[in-house]
């Protein structure tokens, strides 16, 4: 436990706790439901996203001893498949986005 956490402790991630922590602070005074969009982005990313490049990674190297005709079609097709579903993600998030500032939003500076 004790050597991940060395390995993980680096300048990198250092400046982006920092960062992140900073803009947290910032963000707790100006707007509460900020915090809820930063988390909620960041479980999508975490999860979602990292997820969905491991599977495109096992697929590939499940793909590299196929026919190259079958490497093209399943390539193209997961290219399809992922271009698709990040669209959905975007777009979803757009729309909650827009959804929490417009109802939300409103009610935050009103209360103040």
């Amino acid at each position: 436990m004790w050597q991940r956490f060395r390995k993980w402790l680096n300048i990198d991630h250092i400046v982006d706790l920092s960062v992140d922590l900073f803009l947290l602070l910032i963000e707790v005074v100006s707007s509460p439901i900020l915090i809820v969009m930063r988390l909620l982005r960041w479980t999508v990313g975490k999860y979602i996203l990292d997820g969905l490049k491991s599977k495109i990674k096992k697929l590939i190297y499940w793909t590299m001893e196929k026919h190259p005709v079958l490497q093209i079609w399943i390539w193209t097709l997961t290219i399809c498949v992922t271009a698709c579903i990040l669209v959905l993600i975007w777009i979803f998030g757009q729309a909650f986005g827009e959804f929490v500032m417009e109802e939300w939003g409103q009610g935050w500076g009103s209360n103040l």
